[in-house]
Order: structure tokens, then C-alpha cells, then sequence
């Protein structure tokens, strides 16, 4: 899987894009690299990549936040984050907010990011309404760019109901996202599934890199 020295990971609310972050944080760390995770999530106040800053930290992932601020739902981008752009000792992954609201605050710093080599990725849940369909993802696409003032550069295939997530979803929900990555002519980078599922996923024989997940963030029910 190619790896960008920034990783950004963007969505519509309930895509599963904090998860994606973490994991994927977690992924890099396990290769050697200096990693530090940027939460600039200000639209969900309760799955977010600060609430398991103590986990990351346990692996030596520094996570970037206003932490005199830790849950305020600001706009606040501090200046730690412009620092981790600029030190290339270091890999990053920037959690972005859902939706284009989210985006916009990652519009703000567009320009610095564009100075790195980066790579923006849409995370893809056909499980949520507005994303069930490729209008949907293609109008999502739309919308985050304008917001962000940058291209999506992937989509991340990411078809899941949280712990009732099956095979059979994402076998449902895939053909949707490769149509879209085919009208939008850009690829899928991997297929995220739960680290339990993907054996029987591997039998699918999809081209595409799954990418295996742990489920970190759960609802306080579960």
C-alpha cells in the first residue's frame, strides 16, 4: 500500500473515517514510523480521534488537538499542526470533520498541506443514506472538494454496520463503489473490513488491498 508522508481521511458523517484514522495510524506505527494523528474532527463530538489519545499515546502516536479545548466543538486548528506538515521526520494522518462542514476547516489550512506530499482519501459507508448510491458518493465528492479547496486523490471502500458488519454488506455495497471510482476515474486504495471478517473477504478475490480493522471506537451500549 503506498504510503504519502500526509494521510487525510474524509467522509460524510457515519462513513467510518476516525476509524480508518486511528487504524491506519496504528498500521504506520507498526512499519517503524514516526506518527502523529490530527484530530480536526469539530462536527462529531462523540466519535472522534482525541477520545482514544491515551491508546494511541500507549504506541508512541502522538495525537494532535487542542487539548486545553479537548472537547470543544471549534474550529481551532493549533500550531502543532502546521509543525507536523513541515517535519519530515514525522508520518501524519489528519482525521477531517464529516460532510463538507467538516471539510471547511480543513480548507483552512489546504494551502500548507498542498506544500507536503499528501494524499486526501473519501471514505466510503454505502450503509449510510447518503452514500448509498454513486450519485450520492460522486455529489459527496463534490461537496468536500469545494469545501476543502483540494481533489480527492482515493476513495476508501469501508461497507460496515459497526459490530453487526458481514461479509454479505460489503459484498452488497461494493459493485456502488467501484462504479463510482470508475466515473470519478480514481481508484479505490483498500477495502477496510473487521480483522475477524477477512479471511472469508479474502475469498472474494477482490483486486483491490483489504485493509483489516480493530473496531476502537464503540458506543458506550456495547
Amino acid at each position: 500500500m503506498q504510503e504519502e508522508r500526509i494521510t487525510l481521511f474524509t467522509g460524510n458523517f457515519g462513513s467510518g473515517k476516525t476509524e480508518i484514522s486511528l487504524n491506519y495510524a496504528l498500521h504506520l506505527r507498526e512499519n517503524n514510523k514516526k506518527v502523529a494523528v490530527v484530530d480536526l474532527d469539530v462536527i462529531n463530538p462523540y466519535f472522534r480521534s482525541r477520545a482514544k489519545s491515551e491508546l494511541m499515546e500507549e504506541h508512541d502516536i502522538e495525537v494532535i488537538y487542542p487539548k486545553e479545548l479537548k472537547h470543544a466543538d471549534l474550529p481551532i486548528i493549533t500550531a502543532d499542526i502546521k509543525k507536523l506538515l513541515q517535519n519530515e521526520e514525522y508520518y501524519g494522518v489528519i482525521d477531517v470533520g464529516g460532510d463538507e462542514d467538516g471539510a471547511t476547516v480543513l480548507g483552512s489550512i489546504a494551502d500548507s498541506v498542498k506544500e507536503t506530499a499528501y494524499e486526501l482519501n473519501l471514505v466510503v459507508n454505502t450503509k449510510r443514506p447518503f452514500t448509498d448510491n454513486v450519485e450520492g458518493i460522486i455529489k459527496m465528492k463534490e461537496k468536500i472538494e469545494a469545501a476543502s479547496k483540494m481533489n480527492i486523490d482515493n476513495l476508501i471502500c469501508n461497507i460496515n454496520l459497526g459490530k453487526e458488519s458481514n461479509v454479505e454488506i460489503v459484498e452488497k455495497g461494493y459493485p456502488i463503489i467501484k462504479e463510482a471510482a470508475k466515473k470519478l476515474d480514481l481508484p479505490i486504495k483498500f477495502i477496510a473490513i473487521k480483522k475477524d471478517l477477512k479471511g472469508d473477504l479474502d475469498n472474494l478475490n477482490y483486486k483491490e488491498e483489504i485493509f483489516p480493522i480493530e473496531r476502537l471506537l464503540k458506543n458506550t451500549w456495547d
